[in-house]
């Protein structure tokens, strides 16, 4: 039975207790690599096979589609923070690279960091904070932090830098989503986009991955297709 080689390739993932968490994707590739997906005489998709596989949790990101990961029984929280973690990180893609420096940019003694908000964020330095501008509270910055490459950041990076804008936001009234929708269109061109409704296995696989490993990914010609067409 397939659910049989899904709970084996699970336990197997979790051996190792620093593993990331698995995503469907990653399994249904692992399947098809040992000759065991699609299976014979079964047209189910792979994520009811996952969910009729005992001790094993399908847990979805419900704001991406392409997000769906798989978990041990009694692990769902390894899947929760994986898909919080996730949703911090696409946040803070979407910010314009003008705020991202106004949060991290290291500042003399007595200077003042603040952001004008318009349909160009940009920030500004100096020794008091120019009018139509929002002072970056100090007590919110995170200065020497390198924050232009959001992949590059480490779990506690994200989780200090989302919770300080966000911060930021609530104390000055901000709409964080406004912050993203002010982007120019080249920006907006370039923030990552979640697999469509209708997309095979093989697209999900990439639109879950993070950029700099969705570019570095190489699918063997013969589990490529398998995947394509799974549903």
């Amino acid at each position: 039975m397939i659910e049989n080689d899904i709970k084996r390739l699970v336990e197997e993932h979790y051996a190792d207790a620093e593993a990331n968490v698995l995503l469907l994707s990653n399994l249904g590739m692992r399947l098809a690599k040992e000759g065991l997906w699609p299976p014979a005489n079964d047209n189910r998709p792979l994520i009811e096979a996952a969910e009729a596989t005992p001790d094993v949790t399908v847990v979805r990101d419900e704001t991406a589609k392409s997000f769906i990961t798989i978990v041990r029984a009694g692990d769902e929280q390894r899947a929760v923070r994986a898909i919080a973690n996730r949703q911090k990180r696409y946040f803070l893609r979407g910010l314009p690279r003008a705020l991202l420096l106004a949060f991290t940019l290291d500042m003399a003694e007595g200077q003042v960091m603040a952001l004008r908000l318009g349909p160009k964020i940009t920030y500004l330095g100096g020794p008091a904070a120019e009018e139509g501008s929002i002072v970056v509270d100090k007590d919110l910055r995170l200065p020497g932090l390198d924050a232009l490459d959001v992949t590059a950041l480490s779990e506690a990076d994200v989780e200090r830098l989302e919770t300080s804008i966000k911060a930021w936001c609530e104390r000055h009234e901000v709409d964080p989503a406004s912050l993203i929708r002010l982007h120019s269109k080249s920006d907006t061109a370039k923030a990552p986009i979640g697999a469509p409704a209708q997309s095979s296995a093989l697209e999900r696989l990439y639109a879950a991955q993070e950029p700099d490993v969705a570019k570095r990914l190489s699918v063997p010609i013969d589990i490529a297709l398998t995947l394509s067409r799974m549903p």
